[in-house]
């Protein structure tokens, strides 16, 4: 049996320790192969992408160009192959973020990242919350709602069309949690951070996705 391709995108803005782990514990005994990405790929090559990311949305971005990672990586998303994006691996999927300055993203999932507005919340948004669905996806079995996922973040997903939103969480006010477009999937939270329930997402996303 051909073995599928999962491919882990180190953008050099956090530590990738956490995710490979869970991810090697999901695949053991199943028929995946685990490629860390460090430069240019062949995007022809992986059934599933996942881009951990941490810091700042411009830093993500000029890392992913300097290691030469971009634009195979927008090859690859051209085409609707299944990604997650975690963190801000989620925030380049808008159009552009305003995190230090203004900076152009992959334009997959329309919308811009901006900084949370409400000065009455400890920014950033750090510690663990509940996601709220709005609709039925097979990332979400093994009923993930009203669990609880660890968030660190600033920023947060605007002006996102509602049928892009596959969840909220409440800080403040309502904010996209997790989104979709076609096979491309996006979490604001970590979930290789968030114990037992985050690892089931991502088992969900690897194998039913």
């Amino acid at each position: 049996m051909k073995k599928k391709v999962i491919g882990l995108i180190d953008g050099q803005s956090g530590n990738i320790g956490s995710i490979t782990k869970a991810i090697k514990e999901i695949i053991k005994n199943r028929p995946y192969v685990l490629n860390i990405i460090k430069g240019d790929f062949d995007y022809m090559g992986y059934d599933k992408i996942i881009l951990p990311g941490q810091g700042a949305y411009a830093t993500l971005i000029s890392n992913l160009k300097k290691f030469k990672i971009l634009q195979s990586l927008k090859k690859y998303l051209k085409y609707d192959n299944s990604y997650l994006g975690i963190c801000v691996g989620m925030q380049i999927l808008s159009n552009k973020g305003y995190e230090d300055k203004i900076t152009n993203g992959l334009g997959v999932i329309p919308g811009e990242i901006k900084k949370f507005k409400n000065k009455k919340l400890i920014i950033p948004h750090m510690g663990w919350n509940s996601i709220s669905l709005l609709k039925e996806d097979s990332i979400f079995n093994n009923n993930l709602e009203q669990k609880d996922f660890y968030f660190v973040h600033s920023y947060v997903f605007q002006n996102i069309k509602k049928s892009n939103v596959l969840a909220t969480t409440y800080y403040g006010k309502n904010f996209p949690s997790i989104i979709k477009k076609g096979n491309v999937y996006g979490v604001q939270f970590h979930p290789e951070k968030s114990q037992k329930y985050g690892i089931k997402l991502i088992k969900n996303f690897i194998l039913k996705s």
